[in-house]
Formats: C-alpha cells, structure tokens, sequence
C-alpha cells in the first residue's frame, strides 16, 4: 500500500516556536508583577498541600479549580509540580491558554539554569495522587518492548520544539477545522447499521441467520458510535465542549447504553498518563491481565483508589492471560455497563450525571422493546451473544494500540509530553477502505500527540510525525493489524510466562523466612 501523504497545506518549514508566543498569553505588566518561583520552594508549597502546575512559564494554583475541571480532577492533580504546558495545549482550545489558565497564575517560574531541560520537578516526592511517580531499575521490572531503560542521548528539548512547531503548522493550516462532510458518510453508517438491526428484528423472518445478521449489525453500531463518542469526547466535531458532550451523550448513551461522562474521565486520565502502571486505568485490568510484572507487586491505583491485589485468582488469570485474551474481551462490554452505573451512581465527579441516567434509561426501554420482538429464547440468546461477542472487536482495537508499549520511562525528570506518547502507542497500518472500520485509532500515535485534531485528518500528519521521529531516534512503532494482535499475544505471553518464576521465587522467600525462625526458635531452647 502507498504511504500516507501529508496535507499539501503541510511543509517541513519551521514556524515560531510556541514558547515564543507565551509571554503573550499574559500582559507583560501583570506578569512582572507576579512573584518568582523557584523549583525548591514549588516542591516546599506542593509539600504543604497546594496543587501547582507550570503552565508556560506560570505557576497556576488549582487547588480551587481541580474539582470543576471538566475533564476530571486526576486529568490536573497528574499534573501538579509538571510543567505541563504540553499536555493544556493539546486537550484545550487555545482560548484556554490564552484566557482561562492566566487567571490561576500566582507566580512566575524561575527554573535553575544548571538543571537543564526538566518537566518534572516532583519525581521523587511522595503525592497520593500519584503513587509511584518513578521506578529506578533495579533489575526486578521487566522490560517492555519500547522500554528504554537508562537511555538518557534523546534530546528532549528539541523533540518538544519540533512536535511544538507542528502543531503550530496544523493551527495554520486550518486543520484543526472539522470537515462536516465526513460525518455525513459516518452519519449514513450509524444509520445503516441501526435500521437493519431494527428491520431484520421486527420484519425479519424467524431464522437463526436473521438474528445473527441483526446481532452483527448492532455490534457495528455500537462499534462505530464508540468512535463518534471519542470524537465528541475530544471536542473534535464543533469545538465547543458542552454542545459536542451532550451530543455525545444524547447519542452514545441513547443508542449504546454506555456513560460518555465515565469515558471521558477514564480517557482523560489515560492521556496524560499513558501507560503509567499506578496511574493509566486503560492498563488496569487485575485480575485478568497484566500488562507488565509490576503488577505483581499488588500496586495502588490512583485512579480506583484501591489496591489491584495479585491474589491467587489474578496469578491463574494472568498465567493464561495470552490464551485467555480473546475470550475475555467478548466480555468486556458487560463489564463497561457495570462501570457506566458505578460512574453515574457513586462517582463524585459526574456533571451530567441525570442527563445520562435518563438516555441510558431511555436505551433500555427501545432495546427491550426491540428484544420483545424476539419470539423465542433461544434466538434471543443467539442476538445478544453475537452483538456482545462481535463487539470485542473494538476492545481489541483500543487495547492493541497500548498493551504491548512500554510502562517505563528512561527518564521521568525530562521525557517530554510527545516522547511519552510515541513510547507508549503504536501505529495499526490498514488499508485506506478499512478506514472507517478502525475509526481513527489506527492512527493511535498522531492521535495522542494531537488529541484534538479531527480523526479523518490524521493520515495526513503521520508521515510528518514519522520524520520528526527519525530526527530525533524516537522508535515509531507500526504493525498490520493481525500483526499488531501477534505482538501483543507474544507480549502477554511474556508476562504469563513470568507469573511461575514469581511464585517460585515467592515460595524460595517464604521457605527461607520459616527456615530462619526455625534455627531461632532452636537457638532460644
């Protein structure tokens, strides 16, 4: 297949460098009034409780904002002693940067010239917000595919400067425009799918084919709306953050059943901690898989507040992981209904929480009117194992994009936010006709370097992204999507593999403990 070619609005030409720029986000007059801050005392006032994150060259006290953020409040606390200008501009509309965060600033950041290019200043601090900021090599993790351990020759300024400049390029390019045209074709699609569901169902004649194509159509669908719940969830459609979420919800909910609102905060976090073992809840599956041996170590998830146990249902689960994976993903949309309630129902955080609780409502009122129309039990059964069962197919297409990719950073202090993303993402290359079918994950990696650009302009920016990876020496990982699906195999199997050292070595610690206080108990006598 031909490589992707980028926009011809795109060239390689440099433009100003955002942090050029910044200084004007703040009149010059109110800035230099701010006050200095260095990186010792932004370590003491974080100590002492407060929420700071450097955002172009501002230090912003959240501590008042933090439970109103709409992305969630773990998308900030994340973020605090970070510089994390990065991370605003990708996930925010300029106007946030420009108006809005200004408004938090409460001192002008001093970094020390003798440090060099850092990005976090709290690496070694103990946040329960963060549970293990870092992890030195010891020797006890084991490597990822992608892990770099150790590895310090990346010049990480530079990569911030050149992945800064694109996205000044797609800004000026208008890329960040969304093509209204190309949701006709996917509003065409979600249609589609929904009335050949509903037609076959209530005029279809009673055959097990009618209601295995019916399960197949409604397992699309649902497909295909997660994708347009993503777009909207990044405000990719309209820009405007209310009008895309509630859309969002009036159709997502209203037609799959699932919370946008639970997405949303599980996907934000997931952003700004990708991959992160203790932080990123899209890698948290205890106790069916372990996407790394550091989930031996019953770690503590900042994001369920709760340990993830490495009991002995997680070691058998784990054990098999690599041949249990495609089994347990035809029920992952069960648990997702689980987790849509406990969202609504219990979380502290849920803006929309009665406007979804009534689409969900609604949802199961169709659907159960839909399901009445099913004259047997038998093909009723047939409908929802096949809608649910083929429905695995988008889990396998989130989780290929990050199971296998690195859980370690070779350098916590300065991994930038775009060396992050290309470390722990990977690229699924398809056919350009297979596009709607991957959604706009198959371009995984420009996705989180540009969360907010429009899915169907991310093929074009990827043969820039590639060359601003080769400059740098960052791997840009690739496969075919049965290639991809290998990989991870191998990967998880790789992990399970290490589950039967780990008891062994469990049991060699526990033998040695007993042998200890036997020989003490007989020195007492």
């Amino acid at each position: 297949m031909p490589p992707r070619t980028p926009s011809p609005f795109l060239t390689h030409s440099s433009t100003k460098d955002a942090a050029a720029g910044a200084s004007k986000r703040l009149p010059d007059k109110r800035r230099r009034k701010l006050p200095l801050c260095t990186p010792s005392e932004l370590r003491k006032r974080i100590a002492g409780g407060e929420y700071l994150v450097i955002i172009d060259g501002l230090v912003c006290k959240l501590n008042g904002f933090v439970n109103k953020h709409p992305g969630g409040p773990l998308a900030i606390m994340h973020m605090v002693g970070r510089d994390a200008t990065d991370e605003v501009r990708c996930m925010h509309p300029q106007e946030v940067l420009d108006e809005r965060m200004p408004r938090w600033a409460v001192a002008q950041f001093a970094p020390d010239e003798k440090d060099g290019f850092v990005v976090s200043y709290v690496e070694d601090m103990e946040l329960e917000y963060s549970a293990a900021r870092s992890t030195p090599n010891d020797g006890s993790v084991h490597p990822q595919p992608g892990d770099q351990l150790g590895a310090t020759d990346l010049d990480y300024a530079a990569i911030q400067r050149d992945f800064r400049r694109l996205d000044d390029q797609l800004h000026e390019a208008g890329l960040y425009k969304c093509s209204y045209q190309d949701y006709l074709f996917e509003g065409a699609r979600y249609m589609m799918f929904f009335l050949t569901s509903v037609v076959l169902i209530v005029y279809g004649p009673h055959s097990a084919w009618t209601y295995l194509l019916a399960g197949l159509s409604t397992a699309l669908l649902w497909q295909q709306l997660a994708f347009f719940a993503h777009d909207l969830g990044h405000n990719e459609l309209t820009g405007v953050r209310e009008f895309d979420m509630v859309l969002g919800i009036c159709i997502a909910d209203l037609l799959g059943g699932l919370s946008v609102g639970w997405w949303k905060k599980n996907h934000n976090t997931h952003h700004i901690v990708t991959n992160d073992v203790d932080n990123d809840p899209d890698i948290q599956h205890l106790p069916f898989f372990a996407v790394s041996t550091r989930f031996f170590e019953s770690r503590y998830s900042t994001y369920y507040k709760r340990v993830m146990e490495f009991d002995a249902a997680a070691r058998l689960f784990v054990s098999l992981q690599d041949k249990l994976y495609y089994l347990i993903m035809c029920f992952a949309r069960y648990n997702l209904y689980f987790l849509s309630w406990n969202y609504l129902l219990f979380s502290d955080f849920a803006p929309y929480r009665f406007l979804e609780m009534g689409c969900i409502g609604v949802f199961f009122v169709w659907f159960s009117w839909l399901l009445s129309n099913i004259p047997t039990w038998p093909y009723l059964f047939l409908y929802l194992t096949v809608a649910h069962t083929v429905s695995a197919v988008l889990h396998i297409q989130i989780t290929l994009s990050h199971f296998a990719m690195s859980t370690e950073s070779p350098d916590p202090v300065r991994e930038c936010f775009a060396a992050r993303q290309v470390r722990t993402t990977m690229d699924v290359v398809c056919h350009r006709a297979l596009d709607w079918f991957h959604g706009g994950l198959q371009f995984q990696v420009e996705h989180h370097l540009f969360p907010r650009l429009p899915r169907h302009k991310l093929g074009q920016i990827q043969p820039m992204v590639k060359d601003i990876c080769r400059k740098h020496g960052l791997d840009f990982k690739e496969f075919s999507f049965i290639d991809g699906n290998v990989y991870t195999l191998r990967w998880l199997g790789e992990v399970a593999s290490r589950v039967k050292l780990y008891n062994c070595r469990e049991k060699l610690e526990a033998d040695a403990v007993a042998s200890i206080k036997q020989s003490l108990s007989q020195a007492a006598k």
